[in-house]
C-alpha cells in the first residue's frame, strides 16, 4: 500500500517536471522608441537608467550618439531608430537608456519609455525565416493583438565592430 502511494507521487512528480520542461518561459521587456513598441529579452538587459548626460564623440557613425557614464564606466549610446527603419531618426528626447548585458562590450540603447515585462513561452517568438545574427530583429511577439518586433542586441555590437574596423 505504501509503495503504491510512493510510486503514484513519483509518477506525478515526473509528469509535472515534463510539463515544466515543455513550457520554457522567457521574460521579455516591452518598451517604446518614439511611437513604436519593441521587445528585448530581460536577460539581455543589465539596467535601465534615466537622466544621464550623453557625451558626443566626433567622427562616429550617425547611429552612435556618444557615451554615457554609468558609475565611472563608459557605455556607447546607440540610437536604434535609423537602424531599425524608423522614419524619424532623431534620438528620443527622453533621457532613458537600456544598458545591455554584454560580456565584452558596454552598450546602451536610447529608448522612449518602458512599457511592461511579460513572461512568454519560447514558442511565442515568431522567428524571421532566413535571419542571421546580423539582423536587428529576432522575430515578433504576439501580445495584446499586436505583433511586436523583438530586437537582437548582438546585431548592434556586430555593426559597431564592423563600422569601426574591429571585427
Amino acid at each position: 500500500m505504501n509503495e503504491e502511494i510512493v510510486d503514484q507521487i513519483a509518477l506525478e512528480s515526473i509528469v509535472q517536471a515534463e510539463l515544466l520542461e515543455e513550457k520554457k518561459m522567457t521574460t521579455w521587456l516591452f518598451f517604446s522608441i518614439g511611437e513604436r513598441k519593441y521587445a528585448v529579452r530581460s536577460a539581455d538587459v543589465l539596467e535601465i537608467i534615466r537622466d544621464v548626460a550623453v557625451y558626443r564623440l566626433p567622427f562616429m557613425p550617425a547611429y552612435i550618439e556618444g557615451v554615457l557614464n554609468r558609475r565611472g564606466d563608459p557605455f556607447t549610446v546607440i540610437n536604434p531608430r535609423s537602424l531599425i527603419g524608423d522614419t524619424v531618426t532623431t534620438p528620443p528626447e527622453e533621457p532613458l537608456f537600456l544598458i545591455l548585458k554584454r560580456d565584452d562590450d558596454q552598450l546602451s540603447l536610447h529608448i522612449s519609455d518602458i512599457l511592461f515585462f511579460a513572461d512568454m513561452e519560447e514558442g511565442d517568438l515568431n522567428l524571421i525565416p532566413g535571419s542571421n545574427e546580423e539582423g536587428y530583429f529576432l522575430g515578433t511577439l504576439g501580445y495584446g493583438g499586436e505583433e511586436v518586433p523583438a530586437l537582437n542586441p548582438n546585431a548592434f555590437e556586430l555593426l559597431i565592430r564592423k563600422d569601426l574596423g574591429s571585427a
